[in-house]
Parts: structure tokens; C-alpha cells; sequence
């Protein structure tokens, strides 16, 4: 790396860590105070033990002072009980309020993904937001206090022993210090390659918990299709890799120890040899020399802990890099300046001139399209025709480039994003149910609901039938995504959620498209009782549940090709009849 890429990734660093500290860690700036005024009391208050040990051995025991022996061995175990107190409060509190920190970073981070557009998560990963909400949390959590906790208490005590050894005997403490280049040299370039090799881990345990992901999820297709074997062998490949990369970190983690515990050794021995001379020769006392030898010790074990926070950092540097990168990301849909709220919602919906692409790719061509209160209107056409964009567009899932569109007379842009959603309800094909209760999930579309409100709507969408036979009735637990009831009645209970809003707009996205024709009746009578006195819009899957609508759309290419009730369309003979006929021979031929 370049000396200048050098010097980049370091003003990087601080101005994350900066930023980091002011906006999180600063509104608690009273009381991590007090927690780093505790770490320097530690480390002040852990220098007094070996010059009391000293005062013990040259003026106690030299003089045979009984009293004054039990003086400072008392004063040992007071000074021990002490710094016992002070790390026990100041290790509670300063978790504490780490914990306080992380979890604002959380709760930050999860309301502002709530935030994010349908553009977003089209193509962010499940699991690797999972690892920013939850991993690089927890890595933050951790350095919040133990960095400070090291820097202060270490630092200090690195200061504050150097200070003493040079008070008791300087020239001792040059020839007990000479081995310090070496292990500043040594936990340089161990610290550097812990550096790259965890950088090199981060790569490799995303790649495996993205492959661990994809795996999980598709599990049944894994299974239907037989490659177990074959899925255990890329993940073996994937697992080999995480393996050997944490492998050549834990080779450089293990010379830290050995190396300072040889370095220790040496600067041991040279105190004992120059030392032992020095109190022969009167220039220094025993007393003097134990309390060297161990302040010796103090000075030498914080190097060690300085040099293993190289990896730590790196890693929370990492983690709130990406952590801001999700922050600093702006919602390209949200309430402009003067968005209001609608009332008494008619359901009359335009599209004036909408265009609207997806990438560099054109999904909907000037589109106009109205729709009036009350009516019923059916979207048709192929596969990748504009369908569902359409629908998508009314919510403000996505937004057009060109064109407005507007509900009651008013610009959706202009209406606040929650009264707008709050006044549309949609039923999609294999809707998301959650791993809740069926209750609970019913209960989404209306939170403020009674029990007797939420089995009234499962009523209405005939899942109060098949309730009956569940374990537990609306208590029962559906599984992840719903994997305990059939796709039949999962639709249903998505009706029900949306029986429960009531809303004068509803969205329907080939809400019967996937299931047998016994289930389709049932859901066919439920949209029926919901959709009554609404604005409806229903894309189509199989024509024969749409024949009844108001209107019919047949969309290709982005646009309007034709329109008109189903009879009309049939008599024009041109694209909805071809598609009609398609799908009318095609279930001939089947039975």
C-alpha cells in the first residue's frame, strides 16, 4: 500500500471515529467522564502496592517494626480491595453505558431501514443487513468501553511505572528497558499481519454467511432436486476458506504472548543481574529492587494489551464504516415539505402521462389511466407487460420519472406517505405472513382491533372454517413465512388482513393464481364481500375470475392496448381475445 493510500485510510478512520463519538457517544459524555476518571484512578491507585512492598522491606522488616509490618500489609489488601471496587463499578457502568450506546445505534439503524424504498431492497442482501443490525453491533459494543478502558488504563500505567522505575534507580532502568524496541518492532509486524489476515476473515465469513443464506432458504429446491451433495461441497469450499483465513490470524495471535513473555523473561534477568549488583554495591536497596521488579511487570503487560487492540479497532472501524454507509443512504420516496393527509378517500385514481424505469430499463410508456370511484378494473397482459409496476406505482412503492399520478385530484407526491398507504390495502400473490400467531397476522391490518373484530374478518374470508381444525385455533404459531398452512389458506388469512383495514383501495396481485379451483371459490367469495362499495384493481392470472369486472386492461409493452369489459374486448378479436382463447384451450386440452 502506497504511502498516500496510507494516509487516506488513516484520515478515514478518524473522521469515522470522530463523527462516531460525537453523534453516539458524546449526548452520555457525563457519564463515560466518570467511567475514564475511574480508569485513570485504577491505573494510579495499581502503582501504590510495590512502593508500599518497598517501605515494608526496608524500613519493616529491616528495623524489625512490627507495627509498621502490619501498617502496610494492611494498607496492601486495602489498596487491593480498592481497585477491586473501582473495576467492579467501573466495568458495570462502562458496559452499561455501552449497551445504551449499541442500542440506540440499533434501534437507529432499524428505523431508518424501515424507511428505505421497495429500490433498496431489491437489491440488498437479507443476511448481510442482519449482520450490520446485529455482528457489527456487537463488535461496537465491545470496543466502546474496552478501548478507552485500555488506552487510559494501560496508557496510564505505562506512564506512571516508566516514571517510577526512573525515580528508583535510572540507570536500571535503561539496561531493563534496552528490550523495548524489540518488542515494538515484534508487535508492529504481528499487529500489521493481524491486520490483514482480519480483513481477509470479514471477506471470507461474509461470503460463507451469504452461501449459509441462500443454502437455508433454499432448502426445499435443494432437496426436491437431490443436491445435498453437492450443496455440502460448495459450502465446504466456502467453510475451507473462512477456516484457513482465521487460521493465519490465530498464527500471529499466538506469538503475542511468547513474545512478550520472552521479552519480559529478558528484561526480568537483566534487573536481577544489573540490580543484584547495584544493592551489593549499596546504590540501591532491597526494598527498592522488589518494588522495580514488579513495577517492571505493570509496565511490560500493557504493552501487550496496546498491541493486541490493532485487531479489535480494525474490525469496529470496519463495522461503523458500513454501519453509516446504511445511514448516510437516503429514501429516494419520502414526504416532501407539504404533504398532507388525505380525508374521506373516494378511491378515484389517474395516471397522467406516467412513465417509469426500472435501471436504464422503460417498464411503463405514457401511461394515462382512470379509474372512478367504486369501479372495479382488472389488469391483463403477458408476463413482464407493466402489471404489477402499475400497482406498485399507486402506493409509492416506486416512483415515476416523468408523469404524475393522482388519487381524489390530488398529486400522490403531495399526500403524506403513510395516510396514502394507510388508504390502500393489497393482497398479493403468496403474501408474507409472519412467524406469528394466525391472529396476530390478521391483527396486522388493524392493530387497535378486538378479538371479536379479527375473527369477524377471518369470517368474511372464510378462514374462520379451516381455524377449527388447527391446534390451537387463532393461537396457533404458522411457522416462518406461513409454512404451516397451505398456500389456500395463507391467501385467505392475507384477506382477512385486509378485511380488517377496510380501506376504499384495494390492490389485488393474482391473489388466486396458485391454487386449486375448490380454494379459489372460497377465495373469489371473500374478495367479493371485501370488495364491495371499494376502488379495485385486480391483476389477473386466470382470465375466468375476472369476466364479472367493471373493466378490463390489457397492457403490453409498458402501455394500454386495449380496453373494455369482457364481452367488447372479445368482439374487437385482437389481443385480449388471442389471450383469452390461449388460456380457454389450454384448460380445454387439460381436461
Amino acid at each position: 500500500m502506497s504511502e498516500e493510500k496510507t494516509v487516506s485510510k488513516i484520515k478515514k478512520g478518524l473522521h469515522l471515529l470522530f463523527r462516531f463519538y460525537r453523534e453516539y457517544v458524546y449526548p452520555y459524555k457525563g457519564k463515560f467522564f466518570i467511567i475514564w476518571v475511574l480508569h485513570v484512578l485504577f491505573a494510579g491507585v495499581l502503582i501504590v502496592p510495590p512502593f508500599l512492598i518497598k517501605q515494608l522491606i526496608d524500613e519493616g522488616i529491616k528495623n524489625k517494626d512490627l507495627h509498621l509490618i502490619w501498617i502496610l500489609a494492611i494498607s496492601v489488601a486495602g489498596i487491593f480491595v480498592a481497585l477491586a471496587l473501582i473495576d467492579k463499578i467501573r466495568n458495570f457502568w462502562g458496559h452499561l453505558a455501552a449497551q445504551r450506546v449499541t442500542y440506540n445505534l440499533r434501534n437507529k439503524l432499524y428505523s431508518h431501514l424501515q424507511k428505505l424504498s421497495f429500490s433498496f431492497y431489491d437489491n440488498a442482501k437479507t443476511g448481510e443487513l442482519l449482520s450490520r443490525i446485529i455482528d457489527d453491533l456487537n463488535v461496537v459494543q465491545e470496543v466502546i468501553y474496552h478501548w478507552p478502558e485500555n488506552v487510559i488504563t494501560s496508557g496510564g500505567t505505562i506512564l506512571l511505572t516508566g516514571v517510577m522505575v526512573f525515580y528508583l534507580n535510572w540507570k536500571l532502568a535503561l539496561v531493563s528497558l534496552s528490550v523495548m524496541p524489540v518488542i515494538l518492532i515484534l508487535g508492529y509486524f504481528i499487529s500489521l499481519g493481524m491486520f490483514k489476515g482480519s480483513r481477509e476473515v470479514r471477506k471470507k465469513k461474509a461470503s460463507l454467511a451469504s452461501r449459509v443464506e441462500d443454502n437455508l432458504s433454499g432448502m426445499r429446491i435443494i432437496q426436491a432436486f437431490t443436491r445435498e451433495d453437492y450443496e455440502i461441497e460448495r459450502f465446504d469450499r466456502e467453510n475451507r476458506e473462512h477456516y484457513r483465513s482465521r487460521i493465519n490470524v490465530i498464527s500471529y495471535m499466538s506469538w503475542l504472548f511468547p513474545i512478550s513473555v520472552s521479552t519480559l523473561g529478558i528484561s526480568l534477568s537483566l534487573t536481577a543481574g544489573y540490580g543484584g549488583y547495584q544493592v551489593i554495591s549499596g546504590a540501591m536497596t532491597v526494598g527498592a529492587l522488589t518494588a522495580f521488579i514488579m513495577y517492571l511487570q505493570r509496565f511490560m503487560w500493557p504493552l501487550l494489551t496496546l498491541a493486541m487492540m490493532s485487531e479489535p479497532i480494525t474490525r469496529f472501524l470496519a463495522s461503523i464504516e458500513r454501519y453509516f454507509k446504511y445511514i448516510d443512504m437516503g429514501s429516494d420516496i419520502k414526504d416532501s415539505f407539504k404533504a398532507e393527509s388525505l380525508k374521506s378517500v373516494r378511491g378515484d385514481i389517474q395516471f397522467r402521462n406516467v412513465w417509469f424505469k426500472y435501471d436504464k430499463e422503460v417498464l411503463l410508456k405514457n401511461m394515462n389511466l382512470h379509474i372512478h370511484p367504486g369501479e372495479t378494473v382488472a389488469l391483463v397482459g403477458p408476463s413482464g407487460s407493466g402489471k404489477t409496476t402499475t400497482t406498485k406505482l399507486i402506493p409509492r412503492f416506486y416512483e415515476p420519472y416523468k408523469g404524475k399520478i393522482l388519487i381524489d385530484g390530488k398529486d400522490i407526491r403531495k399526500i403524506k406517505l403513510h395516510s396514502l398507504r394507510a388508504n390502500i390495502g393489497i393482497v398479493m400473490q403468496n403474501d408474507y405472513l409472519f412467524s406469528d400467531s394466525l391472529m396476530n397476522n390478521i391483527a396486522y391490518g388493524r392493530l387497535s382491533a378486538s378479538n371479536e373484530e379479527i375473527i369477524e374478518a377471518a369470517k368474511q374470508a372464510n378462514v374462520h372454517q379451516f381455524v377449527k381444525e388447527l391446534p390451537e385455533g387463532y393461537k396457533t404459531q404458522i411457522g416462518e413465512r406461513g409454512i404451516k398452512v397451505s398456500e389456500g389458506q395463507a391467501q385467505r388469512i392475507s384477506i382477512a388482513r385486509a378485511v380488517l383495514k377496510d380501506p376504499p383501495i384495494l390492490i389485488f396481485d393474482e391473489a388466486t393464481s396458485s391454487v386449486d379451483s375448490g380454494t379459489e371459490l372460497l377465495i373469489q367469495q371473500a374478495l367479493e364481500r371485501l370488495m364491495g362499495g371499494k376502488t379495485c384493481i385486480i391483476i389477473a392470472h386466470r382470465l375466468s375470475t375476472i369476466l364479472g369486472v367493471d373493466r378490463i386492461l390489457f397492457i403490453d409493452d409498458g402501455q394500454i392496448a386495449e380496453e373494455g369489459n369482457h364481452e367488447e374486448l372479445l368482439q374487437k378479436n385482437n389481443k385480449y381475445a388471442h389471450f383469452y382463447n390461449l388460456q380457454f384451450n389450454a384448460a380445454s386440452r387439460r381436461i
